[in-house]
């Protein structure tokens, strides 16, 4: 039994010394550094291997004084929270952390009342104004140029540790000031722009939103847009969490040039088909087809947007 017990104790041999399988539980969850915690509750000794022996746990612990934190690939220089643990369930909440120059937000659920090993889960997570570019140094690339201040919203309403294959939810993100051509599905169509206007496929985005849906691990938008002062691109399609993608993009050449955009998307319609491609294959190396085939000759009314790109403020690369 504890009550109001103050802990800076590193969290890795406590659950160990409950049993091997707690320790694998938390395993993925890994403190830097001992955070403060208040604990208050009761939990029996030794090794729990399954309901009967979990069934008595009633425990809560507050970290009242954060500590650098990490979960897969994911690093939080602090964070704070509250977890329930009571018989077969696992709450996570009021969870707050500092990273990546932001912040972020949100509660998990694990459910270890099931037929199968492990739990089923649900959890939210908000973010708020991180820096895109240290954040893809620990997810995807160290050796990234991206940039740019992310926020968004990710919910998982039904999963299990079985497979991310379960994943059901939703979504969205925003992005701001951000230059995103160092992402292949993205990156793909920068020298198709870059013919038609210098700096057309390198321009940084002043924006880029999107809305999506998550059914057994796909994530499907359908209004994914990213701004930029020399264009408009739009994505449709999917991408699931083995990172395979298959989504149309479509670009609108000086959609967004200040003065003269609306007049060029009007007059020069009828080719925006020039700019539709189908792209597919994994994310980290897409391949990318246009989706209509049109004769060279076609591309000549178009030569004066070189010019008049060049002319535009903010269409070279910064």
């Amino acid at each position: 039994m504890f009550t109001n017990a103050l802990s800076t104790a590193d969290p890795g041999p406590v659950t160990r010394a409950i049993g091997p399988k707690t320790a694998a539980l938390v395993e993925p969850y890994h403190f830097f550094q001992p955070p403060t915690a208040r604990v208050n509750g009761q939990i029996p000794l030794g090794d729990m291997r399954g309901g009967p022996e979990m069934a008595s746990v009633d425990m809560r612990f507050e970290i009242i004084r954060g500590a650098p934190f990490q979960w897969e690939r994911v690093k939080t220089k602090d964070i704070t929270a509250t977890l329930l643990w009571r018989g077969q369930t696992l709450l996570l909440t009021n969870a707050v952390a500092d990273c990546y120059g932001g912040a972020a937000a949100g509660f998990a659920y694990f459910n270890f009342r099931v037929p199968h090993e492990g739990a089923d889960y649900n959890f939210a997570v908000d973010v708020t104004n991180l820096n895109l570019h240290a954040l893809a140094l620990d997810l995807w690339a160290p050796t990234n140029q991206l940039e740019g201040v992310l926020s968004g919203r990710l919910a998982v309403n039904n999963a299990s540790t079985m497979h991310v294959r379960t994943w059901n939810g939703e979504g969205q993100i925003y992005l701001r000031d951000g230059l995103l051509w160092d992402i292949p599905i993205f990156g793909i169509l920068s020298p198709v722009l870059n013919s038609v206007a210098t700096g057309l496929g390198s321009s940084r985005a002043t924006e880029a939103a999107g809305k999506f849906i998550i059914t057994n691990g796909v994530i499907y938008t359908d209004s994914l847009l990213i701004h930029s002062t020399m264009a408009r691109l739009e994505y449709i399609g999917t991408i699931d969490l083995q990172q395979n993608v298959d989504a149309r993009v479509t670009a609108q050449v000086l959609r967004n040039a200040w003065g003269v955009g609306p007049l060029v998307t009007t007059v020069f319609w009828p080719f925006s088909k020039l700019f539709e491609y189908q792209v597919t294959g994994p994310l980290t190396n897409p391949k990318s087809e246009p989706l209509y085939l049109i004769p060279k000759l076609l591309l000549v009314p178009l030569h004066p947007f070189r010019t008049l790109g060049e002319l535009l403020p903010g269409a070279d690369s910064p």
